[in-house]
């Protein structure tokens, strides 16, 4: 045996020594793992009736309490009877609905898919940041 195929020879062997004590590492990992017990979660929700306040102004998005009772998933018409008519909508991939002339920085929402999907509340609305 040439001295070049010896050294491939004793370098593919270290390899694979090298290869065989990770496999056995890794399956006494997988083996511990295994028989570890399974931590199982379990989280209930309970629906309750809400506990705020009734919009006092609906249509009237200076109303705090109104804002309040903004949800993820309400549609156009829903929005319009607790907040009234936006000043202006920017229509696009999302749509915004703003309610004073500072656009982003004052109370606005943003509607995806024709539904809510996030808002900026006015100042000082609590529960809502």
């Amino acid at each position: 045996m040439t001295p070049a195929i010896a050294a491939t020879d004793k370098t593919m062997q270290m390899q694979i020594d090298a290869l065989t004590q990770r496999l056995s590492e890794l399956e006494q990992r997988l083996d511990t793992l295994e028989k570890k017990p399974a931590t199982v979660t379990r989280t209930t929700i309970i629906k309750t009736k809400s506990s705020l306040p009734p919009p006092t102004n609906p249509g009237e998005w200076q109303d705090a309490t109104n804002w309040i009772h903004l949800k993820v998933g309400m549609d156009y018409s829903d929005v319009k009877n607790l907040l009234g008519e936006p000043l202006k909508v920017r229509r696009g991939a999302s749509e915004f609905w703003f309610y004073t002339d500072n656009k982003f920085d004052g109370p606005h929402l943003k509607f995806l898919f024709k539904k809510v999907n996030s808002w900026k509340a006015p100042a000082g609305v609590a529960g809502t940041d």
